[in-house]
């Protein structure tokens, strides 16, 4: 009973140390976890009120990679929010002809492009504003624009300008190069 006693109470002291912050026994010494940069797991795009009864707000344009184009999206929501977006697809981004689509995604500040993963010899450049959101619980210096990448990190992409407008309501991003499609949008 006595030897069960120690089995027992030498267990609970290694579990115990082993549970601990300082332990080398369960991750590589010398590293503090809280001074790591981790990016959110996720969708972490800014939120839209409650929209499902709105039908998806979409545009479907050919194009034809050689010569270029333009292809422009705008609506409102029954909630009063409205946004409106134009993707420029310069001379020689792809070959050839596809059809494009932008879709407002009507559960957050994002837009959904396909074909799904294409990608493109020249960055597409996209603008893109979205107002009547309830942004007051936002801190403006702490929204970023991007698109989630196969693991649901946001991936941070360059643009010319970005406006937060809390106080109104508004989210606006002026030339971001896509180059590729996926998901983009704004996150907090």
């Amino acid at each position: 009973m006595k030897n069960l006693l120690t089995i027992l109470f030498l267990s609970v002291g290694l579990f115990l140390v082993g549970c601990s912050n300082d332990s080398s026994l369960v991750g590589p010494t010398g590293t503090d976890i809280t001074n790591q940069s981790v990016q959110t797991q996720g969708d972490s795009f800014i939120g839209l009120p409650f929209t499902s009864l709105d039908k998806s707000k979409k545009v479907k344009k050919e194009i034809n990679g050689d010569e270029g184009g333009t292809i422009e999206i705008e609506g409102e929501l029954k909630n009063g929010i409205k946004f409106e977006a134009k993707l420029v697809i310069p001379k020689g981004a792809f070959e050839g002809t596809k059809k494009i689509t932008i879709k407002f995604d009507k559960k957050s500040a994002a837009f959904d492009f396909s074909p799904n993963n294409m990608t493109f010899d020249k960055p597409l450049l996209f603008t893109a504003e979205i107002e009547g959101l309830n942004l007051k619980n936002i801190d403006p210096n702490d929204v970023q624009f991007g698109f989630l990448d196969k693991k649901g990190n946001l991936v941070l992409i360059v643009y010319d300008g970005m406006e937060v407008d809390v106080e109104d309501g508004v989210l606006k991003v002026k030339n971001a190069q896509l180059w590729h499609f996926s998901r983009y949008g704004w996150s907090k």
